[in-house]
């Protein structure tokens, strides 16, 4: 035990070069650490990672939503009738900006919604159908809820009448 005592005398410390008098290792000093502490608290609200108590800023994200339904809805209609339309469940809806693409899917009933970064976006409806109205671009606004609707064209046609042979 002597020897080792006599050994780390003699070596001189990173720290100050003041000699080593233990094997513990070295520890921050207390203005080192709240040196660090500080340096981390910057950097994380500088990155917008923090929010303080009773931040009443507004919210990042705007909200589109709306329902999906598809027209005609069955083959053969009769004169004089037809329907308001069938919900289109499981669409896959794309949002485009630059080079990102955000995706949200309808529900049973036809209804979707996704939070969206504020910016201008193409709407892009992955099916075979129409889109017979509704917008393929759309704005969004930081804080805003937007309904878009969107009526498809389902590719069923009613018949017409018999066209004679000519």
């Amino acid at each position: 035990m002597a020897t080792r005592e006599r050994d780390n005398k003699q070596y001189l410390g990173a720290w100050g070069g003041q000699p080593v008098t233990s094997l513990r290792p070295q520890t921050f000093r207390p203005e080192m650490k709240a040196a660090l502490v500080g340096l981390l608290l910057l950097f994380t609200i500088g990155c917008g990672g923090y929010r303080f108590p009773g931040d009443t800023s507004s919210p990042a994200t705007g909200t589109v939503s709306g329902r999906v339904l598809a027209i005609p809805c069955a083959p053969v209609e009769k004169p004089g009738t037809s329907c308001a339309g069938r919900p289109v469940p499981d669409l896959e809806l794309d949002y485009v900006r630059s080079q990102v693409t955000a995706r949200t899917f309808t529900d049973a009933n036809g209804n979707y919604s996704i939070d969206l970064p504020p910016g201008t976006y193409a709407v892009k409806v992955k099916t075979y159908m129409r889109v017979i109205s509704g917008p393929t671009d759309l704005t969004v606004s930081a804080g805003t809820s937007t309904v878009a609707n969107y009526v498809l064209d389902s590719g069923i046609r009613v018949p017409g009448p018999a066209q004679p042979n000519s």
